[in-house]
């Protein structure tokens, strides 16, 4: 429908494994990739190669929510919930109208009309990466460009904890790593503390919103 750029899509792999390269935490640490890498790696499932999909691993994730009279008493400092999406529009991508168009428009949507901000003023973004294009479509569908313009966007744009639009900073579940059952809970994490400003080597610059 919008053509597809397979450059475009492994930048969005080889930026988040550079940014797995500063994390000593991180599964792939100290092992950068290339574009070139990303295209000459197996099709697993045309257009995918390999190297744009998640690879489970042992592991685990965890945080601590509390209210806010007992956040204030912690030594690190608090990091607020101010806005929350969830929109479940099937059990599997299997049944899905659209594959393009995502639950995440209407998730998105719901979690920044709540905290009365827009994506334009996140300092980073933590989007699931079982797949590399799950990341670009997510990207449009929140907002941060428009539908279609996703490639480009990448393209455009520098995704590493460095970059001017931080996208995964930790190295994402591509390049950090998939702890099994737990998915997303590392982009939890990690959010949380970017903006606590704990995030070692990664930290991105100036983050209080994710």
């Amino acid at each position: 429908e919008f053509g597809y750029d397979p450059r475009a899509m492994a930048k969005i792999a080889v930026d988040q494994r550079t940014s797995a390269c500063a994390n000593p935490s991180a599964y792939f640490y100290g092992k950068p990739l290339t574009i070139e890498d990303v295209l000459a790696s197996p099709m697993i499932a045309d257009p995918l190669h390999m190297l744009e999909i998640v690879m489970s691993m042992a592991g685990g994730a965890a945080i601590v929510v509390a209210r806010e009279d007992i956040a204030r008493t912690s030594r690190r400092r608090p990091v607020r919930i101010k806005g929350f999406g969830e929109h479940l529009a099937f059990k599997t991508p299997t049944y899905a109208e659209d594959m393009v168009r995502t639950p995440m428009t209407v998730a998105a949507k719901q979690a920044f009309s709540m905290a009365g901000l827009t994506p334009g003023d996140m300092n980073m973004a933590s989007i699931y990466d079982c797949y590399t294009i799950t990341v670009l479509t997510s990207l449009e569908d929140a907002v941060f460009c428009p539908k279609g313009q996703g490639m480009a966007y990448v393209l455009d744009h520098d995704l590493t904890f460095r970059g001017d639009f931080p996208c995964n900073p930790h190295g994402g579940q591509l390049s950090f790593g998939q702890a099994g059952i737990a998915g997303g809970m590392s982009h939890v994490c990690d959010a949380t503390r970017q903006i606590q400003a704990r995030a070692g080597y990664n930290q991105v610059r100036d983050c209080h919103r994710a």
